[in-house]
């Protein structure tokens, strides 16, 4: 299966970028072959609808699972609709991302992780009870 993981570099020792529709880079794992590709996002420089452009770029990638920190309600709602399964809470690099993905160690998400309109900006989080 290909995995897309939002990172700020190039590398499977990359830094997991937390933000999905500003990711940098896209590292693109077959996670049964362990090939992988860098690619920049197309979205990251978006003026609106970054998610848009991220998706149609990894749905034409073939991906079937993006790994990332946080996906905001456009993402999810695109995502979804292009039937990319979206898993949050990867930390760390790409590499220890598709490690915790094989081992069913994150979360699918079933919600946005943070705010309408939100990314990351200070204090956007959504707060889980």
């Amino acid at each position: 299966m290909k995995v897309a993981i939002s990172s700020k570099g190039k590398s499977l020792d990359s830094e997991i970028e937390p933000r999905f529709s500003r990711s940098p880079l896209f590292v693109i794992v077959d996670t049964e072959t362990g090939d992988f590709k860098a690619s920049k996002n197309p979205g990251a420089s978006a003026k609106d609808a970054a998610c848009v452009d991220a998706v149609e770029f990894l749905t034409g990638k073939g991906v079937k699972a993006v790994l990332t920190g946080n996906v905001g309600h456009n993402a999810f709602v695109t995502l979804q609709d292009a039937t990319i399964r979206i898993y949050l809470g990867a930390t760390g690099t790409v590499r220890s991302a598709v490690e915790d993905f094989k081992k069913r160690r994150l979360s699918r998400a079933k919600e946005p992780s943070v705010g309408y309109k939100q990314g990351l900006k200070e204090g956007a989080a959504i707060k889980k009870a």
